[in-house]
């Protein structure tokens, strides 16, 4: 490490920080998770350029090759809003902070947009707003650019242009070597590279920017409401309805559909979880979620913070028609019917309940699996990444796509 330090400082005098520098402090406050805001790496690195980004890949790979000591661990980060522990932070060893690489730039021609991938999706709105312009991107404004979209990432716009990396034209990416690529569709231009990044998270390297395709875009309708737990019937009924495009699908319009119990929270950083699976269609399946949250709730109704919802979200054929992504990702032997991304989040206010409350999300995401695998049909032998637990069993599946990733 002591190596690494010495070279990286020399490298990026003004982007390395320690434990005593109010810069590493910011950095660690402003991840969405306590989980992730608790881990003390030794060194916090902030990039400015994909230059940059080389020279610590670089510098990291001559470290770990030319020493006897421990390897140095790192982690990459863009948002932070991936909640489970070191998923974008690494104790002890060295965190990538990317979000000085957050530069907007909007072609000539208005048909596309250069993003770094450090910048959040709030950011990237406000900037193509003031254009009349859009691009599908993340449902939260604060939600960084890379995650989202090297996840896959649902937006309000799938069902009209499939998932947000399904509208990546070119990425910029830093590959182990420490050498930066331009990768595009062009055969010529490392196409299989470009297929792999498609939903693969960061395992193929460090993207620092994205080319998206973007659209005109003007004013659009939306909002929130809240229902009692009195109409759940009801309210299911109409969630199942529009999933299944019922009396007619739109492929404009986007909903959310959460059950939620809260108690007073905090208004420090809480810890979160984030699980979820999937499953085709299915109204008696739908009730069966519901159930089985609703009666998972009397074991964290006493937690200090607690706020405990299931959330039900969309796949229809239509977005799989315009998403080439989930086209290869999803299985050829299961039918292309919707889908539906059932997904618990929680947050509570003491690490000391951390262990209760991990427990039960994961026990009742298995109960709903389980309640999957009971309905004939049921199983999609998809899961959406973007919602997963570091811990969850076997997120990347076993279909064509992921053989093919692996060789």
């Amino acid at each position: 490490m002591e190596n690494f330090i010495d070279t990286i400082r020399q490298d990026l005098p003004f982007g390395v920080f320690t434990a005593d520098g109010a810069e590493y402090t910011e950095s660690l406050r402003s991840y969405f998770s306590a989980q992730e805001s608790d881990i003390k790496p030794a060194l916090i690195i902030h990039p400015r350029t994909t230059e940059d980004v080389c020279k610590v890949v670089s510098a990291l790979v001559q470290a770990n090759e030319n020493s006897s000591s421990p390897p140095v661990k790192f982690a990459v980060r863009s948002g932070g809003h991936t909640s489970f522990p070191e998923a974008a932070n690494q104790q002890d060893g060295v965190t990538i902070d990317l979000r000085g690489l957050n530069s907007i730039e909007i072609s000539d021609d208005k048909s596309a947009a250069i993003i770094g991938t450090g910048a959040s999706w709030g950011e990237v709105y406000r900037t193509l707003d003031a254009q009349g312009l859009m691009v599908p991107g993340g449902r939260h404004s604060k939600v960084g650019v890379g995650g989202l979209t090297l996840g896959g990432g649902l937006s309000h716009f799938s069902g009209d242009v499939g998932l947000v990396c399904d509208n990546v034209l070119e990425y910029e990416i830093v590959l182990a070597s420490g050498t930066a690529l331009r990768v595009t569709e062009n055969p010529l231009q490392h196409k299989e590279l470009f297929d792999a990044l498609h939903g693969a998270s960061n395992n193929f390297g460090i993207v620092t920017r994205f080319k998206f395709r973007i659209f005109p875009q003007k004013s659009m309708w939306g909002g929130t409401l809240f229902h009692g737990l009195e109409s759940k019937d009801q309210q299911l009924k109409a969630y199942h309805d529009f999933a299944a495009g019922i009396p007619e699908y739109d492929p404009l319009a986007s909903l959310i559909h959460s059950c939620g119990m809260s108690e007073k929270g905090s208004a420090f950083v809480s810890n979160l979880i984030m699980l979820s699976t999937t499953y085709h269609l299915s109204l008696a399946l739908i009730h069966r979620t519901y159930d089985l949250w609703s009666s998972s709730c009397d074991a964290v109704r006493t937690i200090s913070g607690i706020k405990w919802s299931i959330t039900f979200q969309t796949i229809h054929p239509a977005v799989i028609s315009k998403s080439p992504f989930l086209q290869s990702a999803l299985p050829s032997t299961r039918p292309r019917t919707t889908i539906v991304v059932a997904q618990l989040c929680a947050t509570w206010q003491n690490s000391s309940d951390s262990n209760i409350v991990e427990e039960e999300a994961f026990k009742l995401i298995r109960r709903i699996e389980d309640a999957a695998k009971q309905e004939e049909g049921s199983q999609t032998g998809y899961t959406y990444l973007n919602y997963v637990h570091g811990a969850q069993k076997g997120v990347w599946g076993g279909g064509e796509r992921v053989k093919w990733l692996r060789e």
